[in-house]
């Protein structure tokens, strides 16, 4: 059966095109930023909210028209910035730059928390079922004067292999980045949010699943919930 539609997403949907920001939405509704930025992304939000940005962007403070203060004061990059990336940059680009972060915190728990779920999501990706799960995959073929095809086996104990490799790499990674959390947190103690503070015990409390406790995931679905809020 089907779970029934989050009435939180049009909450925070509603509130994202009131106007707020996805960090002051996430805070209202008790929730992580990055889910209420997932819901964004996945939902496209922005489409919806891109023509009252518009009407905003006629209507901004600031000098007369031919000021040549009307960009800001002598020396300010901003408008510059701003102006090259809405040049060059894809509006989807754009739209995630505009939202992203200033904090070096909040900058390394996005990093953190993308870096677990694809920890997270190779284990289905990669899954080996037993010894006898081997793959045939035709890589190349040739045509003409000498006709034949090129195949590639993996047996099961390669693939296995190239998993624990590559999730030995990306857990490495994974500490490092947590590790740099935890640091650059504990230098600016007194400054740090509850939240800020909260997020380095619910990060290793998770990656215990993976590696500290040596226990087996059989419900990847709920540490997705984890990463992502609960839903």
């Amino acid at each position: 059966m089907a779970r029934a539609p989050d009435e939180r997403i049009e909450q925070a949907k509603a509130m994202y095109l009131k106007g707020l920001k996805l960090v002051e939405i996430a805070s209202q509704l008790n929730l992580p930023e990055g889910t209420v930025r997932r819901w964004k992304s996945t939902h496209k939000w922005e489409s919806e909210r891109s023509d009252k940005n518009s009407e905003r962007s006629v209507k901004k403070r600031g000098a007369r028209p031919g000021n040549k203060n009307a960009t800001g004061p002598p020396g300010n990059k901003n408008a510059e910035k701003h102006g090259l990336f809405s040049k060059y940059l894809p509006e989807e680009t754009l739209s995630i730059i505009q939202e992203m972060p200033t904090s070096p915190l909040d900058i390394l728990w996005d990093q953190i928390q993308i870096s677990y779920a694809a920890i997270i999501r190779s284990q289905q990706i990669m899954y080996v079922q037993d010894q006898n799960d081997k793959t045939i995959e035709k890589v190349s073929k040739q045509s003409g004067k000498i006709i034949g095809e090129k195949w590639e086996v993996q047996q099961a104990w390669d693939k296995q292999g190239n998993f624990l490799q590559a999730q030995a790499r990306a857990q490495s990674e994974l500490r490092s980045l947590i590790k740099q959390y935890d640091e650059l947190l504990h230098k600016n103690w007194d400054l740090a949010t509850e939240e800020q503070k909260a997020r380095i015990a619910q990060i290793k409390a998770q990656t215990d699943k993976l590696t500290g406790n040596n226990s087996e995931i059989e419900d990847t679905e709920e540490i997705e919930r984890d990463i992502y809020g609960g839903e």
